[in-house]
């Protein structure tokens, strides 16, 4: 009897003591978001517990998740890394499989904020598909929200916008799940909307729609100085509505932080608003703070970002010398990581500044090295999702293989599945291909060339390559010519060139001329040919063509492009020739 009423009062005892610790779990994870470091001190504070209540492995992996995610917060990325790798492993060595798509998402928020997508996409791919197997709403939100701010960075925004769309309509199914893990404040999924929003130029519903989750949400901390950042940065695009109440605002929450990063990037942010208004003098103070934290701390995606954002406004402001040192460190960062997207940024500023200057021919040189980027980063992108649906194929070939191991039995309905999978995989494939494709002819308006000569063009390209053969492509501009006399170049080049030469034309009357096995010395030689051709029917005007030879990288597309800039390139040098004779 006494037994029982021992045993009767450690329950209600040890009741109340577990619940309290996971409200303290709870608590942890609102202030995480909203004030990191007082999370953090929370978080070693419980790692330390002495209660007679010791802490369940579960507790224990939740509570290594929120500092984990405390440490992203802080800008401890690294760390956050080590983290969420050592504690995925342990949820599965103790089955706690429930746990481990939390520690991809980490792992991979770490990565995304080094720049490093190609590690973070295939990472959020497997917690995602955990989430789901898992039924783990938490992590799939967070998930989802994860991948959609990356596809925004990498220009996908109709993946972007499926995936943060997703993310906003299942984030009321968290709280009916059963373990609480770790959950980013649903304001923050319409921060990552409004961000895509404002990249397709819908300003004013990208206001309107944080606008309204301020009051909906009534966020707090670093979540709220962020939303009001973020606010008058819409505001600012709006251009209907005042910004300077707002970055007021914004600027009296600047408090709430507590450690040098956190400042560091808020001061960088603020700056860019205050740089848009031209105060330039308060623009620069900020970011000089900002960059001396960012070197200080090692950030080099946010040193290199500083640096871009300081040296335009330096370059407005009329300093120079400055100027260029900060965005030469820049673009070599940038050439030494890879970071093409920033680099396409940086080039960008560069020629704009040329063209106000009247230095055309800078203007142009960087406009030239600001397509190379774009163009590498478009590869990038392509190999990024080819090498996550390589990693899916990869999974199902080893569940075919184990499902092998179980008998003949079910040997013949694996075959199917498996080809029925891998089918389903090759349209995926297609698909994200061609619609890549059409992408990338779209934001460059390449002219597309008819497609029952583009299969014979496609096999040519793809053959010379693989072989390592020459391949020249050269582009004339044949708007100069009448329509009528279009017919008689027509034959008059195809009796220039040889048979397994290719000749068409594009929507825009360009002619594209692919020569196979023939080097750039060859390509000049033909080019002088075909002036001789077309000099009768030019009316007097000079021949305008480009040329491009063949890279491992190259599709037709970016050929023709490559030509369409050599062809410029001539012709403002025939400009500034004809300037020159005439003055």
């Amino acid at each position: 009897m006494i037994f029982r009423i021992v045993v009767l009062c450690l329950t209600f005892w040890l009741a109340p003591a577990w619940a309290n610790t996971q409200d303290r779990l709870d608590t942890i994870d609102r202030l995480l978001y909203q004030y990191p470091s007082q999370a953090l001190s929370e978080i070693n504070t419980l790692e330390n517990i002495t209660s007679p209540i010791k802490l369940t492995e579960t507790d224990k992996l939740r509570l290594s998740l929120l500092r984990c995610e405390t440490f992203l917060q802080l800008g401890e990325n690294e760390a956050a890394i080590n983290i969420a790798r050592m504690n995925e492993a342990k949820a599965k060595i103790l089955k706690l499989d429930q746990a481990r798509p939390y520690f991809l998402n980490c792992m991979a928020a770490a990565f995304s904020n080094y720049g490093d997508y190609r590690q973070a996409l295939p990472i959020l791919d497997s917690s995602i598909k955990l989430s789901r197997e898992l039924k783990q709403p938490q992590s799939l939100v967070n998930g989802l929200r994860l991948r959609g701010i990356i596809d925004t960075q990498m220009d996908s925004y109709s993946s972007a916008f499926e995936d943060l769309g997703l993310a906003s309509d299942i984030y009321s199914d968290t709280q009916f799940q059963a373990v609480n893990w770790v959950l980013a404040p649903r304001i923050s999924i319409t921060l990552a909307m409004s961000q895509l929003l404002a990249k397709n130029s819908q300003f004013k519903l990208a206001y309107q729609l944080l606008e309204k989750a301020l009051v909906r949400d009534d966020p707090k901390g670093k979540v709220l100085l962020t939303a009001s950042i973020q606010v008058a940065k819409m505001a600012q695009l709006n251009r209907s509505i005042s910004s300077d109440q707002l970055i007021k605002e914004a600027k009296n929450l600047l408090p709430e932080l507590e450690t040098a990063f956190e400042l560091a990037v808020s001061y960088k942010d603020i700056a860019q608003l205050e740089y848009n208004r031209a105060n330039y003098n308060r623009a620069i103070q900020l970011l000089e703070v900002s960059l001396h934290t960012f070197i200080k701390q090692k950030s080099t995606i946010e040193k290199l970002r500083t640096q871009r954002l300081l040296a335009e406004v330096l370059l407005t402001s009329g300093n120079q010398p400055k100027a260029m040192t900060l965005m030469n460190q820049a673009i070599a960062t940038g050439l030494e990581t890879s970071k093409y997207h920033e680099l396409v940024l940086c080039y960008q500023v560069l020629s704009a500044y040329y063209v106000r200057q009247g230095n055309f021919e800078q203007a142009y040189h960087y406009q030239v090295l600001k397509f190379d980027a774009a163009e590498n980063t478009f590869n990038f992108i392509k190999d990024t999702r080819l090498q996550q649906l390589n990693t899916r194929l990869s999974r199902q070939q080893i569940a075919h293989s184990a499902l092998d191991k179980h008998g003949p039995i079910l040997g013949s309905q694996t075959q199917f599945k498996s080809e029925y999978m891998l089918l389903t995989l090759f349209i995926l494939v297609a698909l994200i291909t061609i619609r890549q494709r059409r992408k990338s002819t779209k934001l460059a308006q390449v002219p597309k060339i008819a497609s029952s000569l583009g299969q014979r063009i496609d096999k040519l390209i793809g053959h010379s390559k693989l072989v390592g053969f020459h391949l020249s492509l050269i582009l004339i501009d044949s708007r100069h010519i009448f329509h009528a006399d279009r017919p008689i170049l027509q034959t008059r080049l195809e009796n220039l060139l040889r048979e397994q030469d290719i000749i068409t034309t594009t929507i825009d009357k360009e002619v594209v001329i692919l020569l196979p096995h023939t080097q750039e010395k060859g390509t000049l030689k033909i080019i002088e040919q075909i002036k001789a051709v077309m000099l009768p029917l030019q009316q007097g005007d000079r021949a305008n063509i480009g040329y491009a030879k063949l890279q491992q990288q190259d599709s037709l597309e970016s050929l023709i492009k490559r030509a369409k800039v050599k062809l410029l390139m001539l012709k403002n040098r025939k400009q500034a020739s004809l300037s020159t004779e005439t003055a």
